[in-house]
């Protein structure tokens, strides 16, 4: 809630369309990487419905309202190395690896889009 009173915009709840079985959630975020403020896009699906492109299809929304909305220049997504599933759905975004960082206390590989020239 303090993300959407601070920035306009946060997680959203991803459901199924024709259940409304929850999906996860994903969404937009400012995170502190190493100092440099930079606006996330985030997702997370449990377990059981991985695999049917949930998180694809919801990170390109908030890709698409990042750029077309928010006017955001660059996108990142922050991705714990051994995660290949999320770092599959970056590159669907296309996003590429920029780097390794410190981040909450551990290395996490950092993805970005420019969106903007």
């Amino acid at each position: 809630m303090r993300s959407y009173e601070e920035h306009g915009y946060g997680l959203w709840i991803v459901t199924v369309r024709e259940t409304g079985e929850f999906a996860g959630n994903c969404g937009l975020t400012r995170q502190n990487v190493e100092g440099e403020i930079l606006t996330e896009v985030g997702y997370l699906v449990p377990a059981r419905p991985q695999g049917r492109g949930y998180a694809t299809e919801a990170a390109l929304a908030c890709r698409d309202h990042a750029r077309d909305v928010l006017g955001v220049d660059r996108l990142i997504a922050i991705i714990h190395p051994e995660n290949v599933p999320s770092q599959r759905v970056a590159g669907k975004l296309g996003l590429t690896f920029e780097r390794t960082a410190a981040y909450n206390g551990s290395l996490q590989r950092i993805y970005s889009l420019r969106l903007r020239p």
